[in-house]
């Protein structure tokens, strides 16, 4: 079978420079086999052991996720190869193989070339550089496949912490919008503070759930039209804490914790729930606290008038170094100067 395997071989391209001294050597390991349309030539999470070179026909390569979606990897045709990591290790196959049409291979088992490797190891060290080329493309496809599924996780996540938020601000028609209002300004602060990609999502979920522990509170409480009691107010004064327990333990969530759980603490050490102070208060909780008190002084309440936005910038820089970081003061006068507040 020699003769007819190396004239096989010689039409792959990775094969058709090699010698016939080289041919002959790889040729004494590969065996051949027709497989019909619809066959499973590998099948994902089974043993497996043998790598395939299509001699002639066509296979797809599947990968399916946890969510029951199937994505097609690759179509591979006359003079490609599949199943080169079962050359290396005997884990389950990381994804399957199925003829699209009657499909013929030229295989090499494990076994096959260990054997190669100790009778030409640069020939087979050559062959293992070309098939290294293609798992790093396939690799390429699937990270890129993993992070859009990772995105898409990550957005469903905030639809649905955006709409617990839209759902505390239904029972208060005085904070309506509050929400989306304080998530603009603490962004624009942020990004005038260089933040961007991973720190700006997680202070974008900490704006949307920053009020999320309110979902406790009576609503005769946050609906109150008058000042609140030293009772009332020891209420209100437990939603960041209780939002910090409903986020704990959510992978996607956690990382919002610090801006949700710190944005009532004061640059002097008088807020709460921890009296932290100065740099001790997160950042995100720190920007979060500016963008929190803005909108609530430019918004009406049931005892107040709105202030002018003119008026609330005052009182934010007369509360620098005492009630906010003045550093985050500064980036929100900035952003609120460049018209960067959609408020």
């Amino acid at each position: 079978m020699d003769e007819p395997t190396i004239r096989a071989l010689r039409n792959v391209t990775f094969f058709a420079s090699l010698s016939d001294d080289d041919l002959r050597h790889i040729a004494k390991f590969i065996g051949k086999r027709t497989y019909p349309a619809g066959h499973v030539i590998v099948q994902e999470n089974t043993q497996g052991d043998t790598f395939h070179i299509i001699q002639e026909g066509k296979v797809e390569i599947t990968k399916r996720f946890e969510d029951g979606e199937e994505m097609v990897l690759a179509v591979c045709g006359d003079g490609d190869f599949f199943g080169e990591m079962a050359l290396l290790e005997g884990s389950p196959r990381s994804a399957t193989v199925r003829t699209l049409e009657p499909t013929t291979t030229l295989e090499i088992s494990r076994q096959g070339f260990v054997s190669l490797l100790q009778k030409a190891p640069l020939l087979a060290y050559e062959l293992m550089k070309e098939l290294s080329v293609r798992l790093r493309d396939t690799d390429a496809k699937m990270i890129a496949r993993l992070q859009c599924k990772n995105e898409q996780l990550r957005q469903a996540y905030l639809d649905t912490v955006t709409a617990m938020a839209n759902a505390i601000e239904a029972r208060d028609p005085y904070t309506r919008g509050h929400t989306d209002r304080v998530t603009t300004i603490a962004k624009a602060i942020a990004r005038r503070m260089n933040w961007n990609g991973e720190q700006l999502s997680s202070l974008e979920v900490g704006a949307l759930l920053h009020d999320v522990g309110k979902i406790g509170v009576a609503d005769a409480i946050l609906r109150k039209p008058s000042p609140l009691s030293a009772a009332e107010y020891a209420e209100i004064k437990t939603h960041p804490e209780v939002g910090r327990r409903m986020l704990q333990g959510i992978s996607y969530l956690e990382s919002a914790i610090p801006g949700v759980l710190h944005h009532h603490e004061r640059y002097d050490g008088r807020g709460y729930p921890d009296q932290l102070s100065g740099p001790g208060i997160p950042l995100a909780g720190r920007i979060l606290a500016v963008a929190d008190v803005f909108d609530a002084m430019t918004s009406d309440r049931p005892y107040r008038r709105a202030m002018s936005p003119q008026a609330a910038v005052a009182e934010l820089e007369r509360g620098a170094g005492t009630q906010f970081d003045p550093e985050v003061v500064v980036a929100f006068i900035r952003a609120w100067q460049s018209n960067d507040l959609e408020t």
